[in-house]
């Protein structure tokens, strides 16, 4: 009990999760920006550089070939008025040192391998002056020359110093920016998040407390308070809901309970009386034709749609079995079975079972294109026996119906048959082998029968004319 009342709330745990998220973007994207900033600001310091030895390695190029040592000396003391600069010299083809000024002594940065000073003018500089060792410059090299002809070359040192505290300068600038611009926004939208989270988790309390209602058979509960968002929708729904739960409460509280046990004892034996006399014994065809994946349609539908879409096809079951003199004997759920019975004038009860069967699907397939999407996934299948028939009215409602292991049978090959197939059994199959394309299954234990059957996928209806189905 104790660690459930010291858990946070629900909507504090979102709240502090969006936190952690927008920290976890926020943080890397600054230190990004800042470490970006810095190599920006140390090329620039480098491109400046570079500038400035190409525009004195310039103005050296006549004092250079006139030997001018004091034209030379003027030159490179004009750079002493830069902190930036540590030093410049110029030397001739030789290395021979006309003219320096600075702190450091040429003779050092001579002493540096031409490679690694390359290096550093080419990439750029970083903070930890890759390639230069903890020299405390830059050496960048301009040529002097004359007619495309290299005369000498001009050395300016880059205060690494100065390059560094511009690294940070311009660092501390982007911090700033970032921090004056970000943390109001990001104080903002932790308030706004905090408000709104609580909001969202109070709205889905309350169905939750409405959901708690139904649970407890206060059915017809409803909510009073509706907000103008989807939350609203939400609410909507369920006080809907709730009141048709209500009304079909109401509904099965209204069914009539059966007769007493003596009246209905009486009433069986009375119809017992009747029955003997009227029950009649034939040879028939049962036709059983189901809904394959029913449960999945029917999730994904209201119960209207369902019912609409049930309808059409049952319509459509019933018109082709009277086409060929058969009929419906009861609808079951999603399934409907239709009865063919033998008679005098005509015995073939199985031909015309089958070929309403054929007929029923190439129906369905091209009313499916309409939208029903009930009559694309019907499974058949078609079984023969002996039946008997006879009116039920144990309750003084006559209805006539028949028994027979046919039914049963009819049943398990619409298990096996895929949407679209018609299954039929051996015995329909030996009545109309010599009418019907077929294709064998594998026997299998069917229902609670211990022998194995042997059925057979309808593949097709042999062009004769003594059993072409009938135009409509």
């Amino acid at each position: 009990m104790m660690a459930h009342h010291n858990r946070l709330p629900l909507f504090l745990k979102i709240w502090i999760l969006f936190v952690l998220l927008i920290l976890t973007i926020l943080v890397p994207s600054g230190i990004l920006v800042v470490h970006r900033g810095k190599q920006v600001a140390s090329t620039e310091m480098i491109r400046r550089g570079n500038a400035m030895a190409r525009h004195f390695a310039a103005s050296a190029r006549i004092p250079l070939l006139s030997r001018d040592s004091l034209a030379l000396k003027l030159l490179v003391k004009a750079v002493d008025k830069d902190p930036e600069i540590l030093y410049a010299f110029v030397t001739d083809t030789k290395n021979n040192i006309l003219a320096h000024t600075g702190s450091i002594e040429p003779v050092e940065v001579l002493r540096l391998p031409a490679r690694a000073a390359k290096r550093g003018i080419n990439r750029g500089i970083s903070p930890s002056f890759e390639g230069l060792g903890v020299n405390p410059f830059l050496d960048i090299r301009a040529p002097v020359t004359y007619h495309d002809k290299t005369v000498g070359t001009f050395h300016l040192g880059l205060s690494r110093e100065a390059i560094e505290r511009e690294m940070k300068n311009t660092a501390s600038f982007l911090l700033r920016a970032i921090l004056r611009y970000s943390i109001p926004g990001f104080v903002l939208g932790l308030v706004v998040l905090f408000f709104c989270s609580r909001y969202a988790i109070g709205q889905v309390e309350v169905l939750l407390s409405g959901i708690n209602e139904l649970n407890m058979n206060n059915l017809g509960f409803q909510i009073k308070s509706i907000p103008r968002s989807l939350f609203g929708e939400l609410t909507t729904a369920f006080n809907r809901l709730s009141l048709q739960l209500e009304d079909t409460s109401e509904k099965e509280k209204t069914i009539v309970l059966p007769p007493q046990r003596d009246s209905f004892r009486q009433s069986v034996t009375l119809s017992s009386k009747l029955l003997p006399t009227q029950i009649t014994r034939n040879q028939i065809s049962v036709l059983f034709a189901g809904v394959k994946g029913f449960r999945e349609y029917a999730d994904n539908r209201t119960p209207e749609d369902v019912l609409v879409d049930l309808n059409e096809y049952f319509a459509l079951a019933a018109r082709v079995a009277a086409e060929y003199d058969g009929q419906v004997d009861k609808f079951i759920g999603d399934a409907v079975s239709c009865v063919f019975q033998s008679t005098p004038l005509k015995p073939d009860h199985t031909k015309r079972a089958v070929e309403a069967a054929v007929a029923l699907q190439e129906v369905l397939a091209d009313q499916g294109e309409n939208g029903n999407d009930i009559l694309d996934k019907i499974g058949i299948g078609i079984s023969t026996g002996v039946a008997l028939s006879g009116p039920v009215d144990a309750l003084s409602n006559k209805i006539h119906t028949f028994i027979g292991e046919s039914f049963k049978t009819a049943y398990s090959l619409n298990v096996l048959a895929e949407p679209g197939e018609i299954i039929i059994s051996k015995d329909v199959f030996q009545a109309i082998e010599h009418l019907v394309m077929v294709e064998p299954i594998p026997p299998r234990e069917m229902m609670d029968r211990t022998e194995a059957w042997e059925n057979f996928r309808l593949k097709g209806l042999l062009p004769r004319e003594d059993h072409e189905i009938p135009s409509r």
